[in-house]
């Protein structure tokens, strides 16, 4: 075996921390990491589990390369781009699109066409997410604002341009690869019942998707685009075991029964909720990555009646929202990506490539959220842990590999294997030594607390 490319270790990610904060902070003193449990990894390359169909995505926001007099930093994060994702996502009206539809008929596609086509010289699919709609659209919903969904009356007026944007980059030659619905079910919530409505966003779903088809028929088009819990109403995740709510299911359930078609069933989800406060250590909350596999598992299930084999997108995944250190980020990642694409999933998406850099709001945040620094600086776009995971993937195992049984002796390393690579998850603060078996041949590695280890078998 031989080690493919730079490892995730602690002292790598820590410089990487201090990168980007500015200036020359002095070197933390190492400190030798306490040590675990020697564990015991089996490698099976004869015993087929699955074939990975999972594509990597980033959305870029309204916070997407906002210097761009920084040349060197663009071209980075341009560079990183292309190493690190299949496809990337634009919200089609703000997020750096502006107000793209002012009024009937009246279309201002100037910063939509500068993203989409940024997009395509970057070598990436295009995903557009119809999100937020014309103020002339908008239900009168003060809870929600600019967030508001279309009135029911719209629905047609909405279709239509969504169809138009479709027109618009056909006739520009820029292909769009597939389009979301809506954006986490917006406006959509009923306080009577206790769960999104999503039998009325169904309506909306139906009248887009007939009216883009008409227009570009090979266009995927899915949604609903529903942010699942992974601890309900922010309560410790201890007291949960990652399955889907009562709630939610109905939710989910309502609008699969009224769906006429769908080209991918997309779901929003995050590790652990902003409405969580309980006080996690890095080891606890990590524990938790497993709820993907829960919940892919019930998606399915849930999918089996209507629409059997409609491949499942993740879209907006956050992992820990920089509330944590960035090895541990980092890890826990990995560990998500390692379970969506066990689970079956066919996209994964992570909200917004970029750090937020001097214009960070959340004081609670303690590493970079991103896969690189911000690009408001010269020296901005260095890689952060989080980009590493996106290359491990894509390079290790792209759609069409064949994924391999590998088991671990640990619950705290996790393994994931095709016939050429091992990718090992160390999901705890020590070190663990790592004693590997694949076919005939042993290997001994020292794992680094929350390093994410790509092996070539």
């Amino acid at each position: 075996m031989r080690y493919l490319f730079p490892y995730l270790t602690a002292a790598v990610l820590v410089l990487a921390a201090q990168g980007c904060k500015g200036g020359n902070a002095a070197p933390e003193k190492e400190v030798t990491p306490p040590k675990g449990s020697t564990v015991s990894v089996s490698v099976f390359p004869g015993r087929v589990l699955t074939t990975s169909r999972l594509q990597l995505s980033t959305t870029l926001t309204h916070k997407t390369f906002q210097y761009p007099k920084n040349t060197q930093a663009v071209s980075r994060a341009e560079s990183m781009l292309r190493e690190g994702v299949d496809c990337i996502g634009q919200f089609t009206m703000d997020w750096g699109a502006g107000n793209t539809n002012p009024s009937k008929d009246t279309y201002d596609f100037r910063r939509l066409d500068e993203r989409v086509r940024l997009i395509r010289r970057l070598g990436k699919k295009v995903v557009l997410t119809l999100c937020r709609c014309p103020q002339w659209m908008r239900r009168d919903d003060p809870s929600k604002g600019v967030d508001a969904a279309p009135r029911a009356d719209m629905y047609e007026e909405f279709a239509h341009m969504a169809a138009d944007f479709l027109r618009h980059y056909r006739d520009l030659d820029l292909d769009i690869y597939a389009v979301n619905v809506w954006s986490e079910t917006r406006g959509y919530w009923s306080k009577d019942l206790g769960r999104w409505l999503l039998e009325d966003y169904a309506d909306l779903y139906n009248t887009v998707y007939d009216s883009l088809k008409k227009v570009q028929p090979a266009v995927l088009v899915g949604g609903p685009f529903m942010h699942i819990e992974s601890s309900p109403k922010g309560r410790n995740m201890a007291t949960c075991d990652g399955s889907i709510s009562a709630s939610d299911r109905k939710a989910l359930e309502a609008f699969l029964g009224k769906a006429r078609a769908m080209d991918f069933f997309s779901i929003d989800r995050n590790l652990m909720e902003n409405s969580d406060t309980t006080p996690y250590t890095p080891d606890e909350v990590l524990r938790y990555t497993g709820f993907n596999s829960v919940v892919h598992a019930q998606v399915r299930e849930i999918l089996e009646s209507r629409f059997p084999d409609t491949p499942v997108w993740v879209v907006d995944n956050q992992c820990l929202k920089g509330h944590f250190a960035a090895d541990v980020e980092a890890a826990g990642l990995a560990s998500m990506y390692r379970h969506h694409l066990l689970g079956g999933a066919a996209f994964v998406d992570k909200w917004q490539p970029e750090d937020e850099g001097s214009e960070r709001t959340d004081t609670q945040q303690i590493a970079p959220e991103g896969m690189y620094t911000h690009t408001d600086t010269a020296d901005g776009a260095q890689p952060l842990p989080t980009f590493y995971v996106f290359k491990a993937f894509r390079e290790c195992f792209p759609p069409g590999t064949a994924i391999v049984e590998s088991n671990s002796s640990s619950e705290w390393v996790e393994t994931l294997a095709s016939s050429r690579h091992l990718m090992l998850i160390n999901k705890h603060s020590k070190t663990h030594e790592v004693t590997i078996q694949a076919g005939s041949k042993t290997q001994e590695v020292t794992l680094q607390r929350f390093e994410v280890k790509i092996l070539e078998l």
